[in-house]
């Protein structure tokens, strides 16, 4: 999806904007998100196998109090990750921090310089 600054560029016939000097901060937002998901989605399999190979309570609270560390860690470095355009913060606006594909600031989208080189080839 464009937005109107990139319509109006390609209206205009005036050249994009180059997203390659942005690729090595974005694949580092992109690593941190991955992270971030990776360790949200592994919740319900390790609560399962620890309760499956444990059949203690306490035990799994104990994986899933290492769960929330790891959640709450890379919740914390994913939302302080800095847009490589603007330089504030990615996915932070104000209090809240809102995991989008865009910077909430400038609109810079994750993947700008993969579709980039893609549209290149």
């Amino acid at each position: 999806m464009l937005t109107i600054y990139d319509q109006e560029i390609r209206l205009k016939g005036e050249p994009t904007e180059d997203f390659s000097k942005f690729a090595l901060g974005l694949r580092n937002l992109r690593r941190r998100r991955c992270f971030f998901w990776g360790v949200i989605l592994i919740y319900v399999p390790a609560i399962w196998v620890s309760l499956r190979l444990t059949n203690s309570d306490r035990q799994t609270a104990k994986v899933f109090a290492v769960w929330f560390l790891l959640v709450l860690v890379s919740s914390l470095l994913t939302t302080a990750g800095k847009c490589p355009r603007c330089g504030k913060l990615f996915h932070l606006n104000g209090f809240t921090p809102l995991f989008l594909r865009r910077c909430l600031h400038c609109g810079l989208h994750i993947t700008a310089d993969k579709k980039q080189r893609k549209k290149n080839l």
